[in-house]
């Protein structure tokens, strides 16, 4: 049976407008106007006015409810894929930190067989965030394991991944990275982190095929006015995305407010880089084998103090978002739907057009979650 979401506020990638979407087999078939449309046969829900917006993308999370994506694949994926449909999340990469290479191998071996389809959001495939980053710039990533770039290793993973590695996070300074780099971009998308390269070879890195900035400002060379970065080429750069952890702690929030102001909402993708204490009871943790406090919405590592990740959610990102920059729906949910689809190539999801699928949500005014829908089925 078909399915009509009627009297909602479309929230399309370059507008929104009053009116309703009609789902047929999972797929967006038609999106209407002003409401105007009679069609027979078919279930009705009532939106009471709500925003139906695409369902988010996080394209950047370790884990969350005690569960991370180092450990058990199978299980964790499917409780994160689970939880995330309660958050307005209805796709997701899963991030695994630095591991030795066998371990790495065993694990993408693991998440080789696993579907998109889940009993929640879909699991799109893996990011590896490193090994090739930088020691400096590792913040919790085990140093042990860091390392040059090595065409050999890449091409096992990719071997062992089959077609799930979508996403690897690189210093684009480390030794052989500019061939790694010609390489592996037409692969996977490179994105640039955990880095300490000046403004120049990150430029350079884009040039050759790296699409993305990690977590922007966090684990890399900051926007010196002498000594240009890292940060500096993400917000000199005019094609290329930048995540943004948007949780009031990693970013200042005027500093989130000049980076809308430069980058706008066209390269800004919002992320949670949520680790396995997220929707956790305050108390301690170990993520990346280092022992974490989590208080709040804070995470740190006890030794250090650094962070560990977030443990927000994208409804809190998006929220927050709108808070300190006064971006209007179309923008935000460009940033955490459309923008992380465009990135990794995926088609079939982030905006909501006709031919795509109907992973939904529904939004109140002030964008608490009413309802989520996966492939035209309301699971939340």
């Amino acid at each position: 049976m078909k399915t009509l979401i009627k009297n909602v506020v479309v929230i399309q990638k370059d507008k929104k407008f009053n009116g309703s979407v009609l789902i047929n087999e999972g797929i967006i078939e038609n999106v209407f106007e002003n409401d105007f449309c009679n069609i027979d046969g078919v279930q009705i829900i009532d939106g009471k006015g709500c925003f139906l917006a695409p369902g988010m993308v996080d394209i950047h999370i370790h884990g969350s409810y005690g569960h991370d994506f180092i450990n058990n694949p199978k299980e964790t994926v499917d409780i994160v894929s689970k939880g995330l449909i309660k958050e307005g999340t209805t796709s997701f990469l899963a991030s695994l930190t630095v591991l030795p290479q066998n371990e790495t191998i065993e694990l993408l071996k693991a998440y080789k067989d696993l579907d998109e389809k889940q009993a929640g959001a879909n699991f799109l495939g893996v990011h590896l965030e490193g090994p090739y980053l930088s020691y400096e710039k590792r913040q919790l990533m085990d140093g042990r394991f860091l390392r040059n770039p090595s065409i050999k290793e890449f091409d096992e993973m990719l071997q062992a991944a089959g077609d799930k590695l979508k996403y690897m996070t690189i210093a684009p300074e480390l030794d052989g990275m500019h061939d790694f780099i010609k390489y592996a971009s037409d692969k996977v998308v490179l994105s640039i982190g955990h880095t300490m390269t000046d403004c120049s070879i990150a430029l350079k890195a884009i040039e050759s095929g790296c699409k993305s900035f990690t977590h922007l400002y966090n684990a890399m060379g900051q926007h010196l006015h002498r000594q240009p970065m890292a940060v500096t080429a993400a917000l000199t750069d005019k094609t290329a995305y930048s995540e943004l952890i948007v949780d009031g702690n990693h970013i200042h929030p005027d500093v989130i407010k000049a980076t809308y102001r430069i980058l706008g909402s066209n390269q800004i993708i919002l992320i949670t880089d949520s680790m396995l204490a997220k929707d956790m009871a305050d108390g301690e943790y170990f993520f990346s084998n280092l022992a974490c406090r989590k208080q709040g919405n804070r995470i740190n590592v006890i030794e250090t103090g650094i962070f560990a990740g977030s443990v927000i959610t994208q409804l809190d990102a998006i929220k927050n978002m709108k808070e300190y920059c006064n971006c209007d729906e179309v923008e935000l949910f460009k940033m955490a739907s459309y923008n992380p689809c465009k990135l990794m190539g995926i088609k079939n999801k982030g905006s909501i057009e006709v031919g795509k699928d109907a992973d939904l949500i529904l939004l109140d005014k002030d964008l608490n979650l009413k309802a989520t829908f996966v492939s035209g089925k309301q699971l939340y």
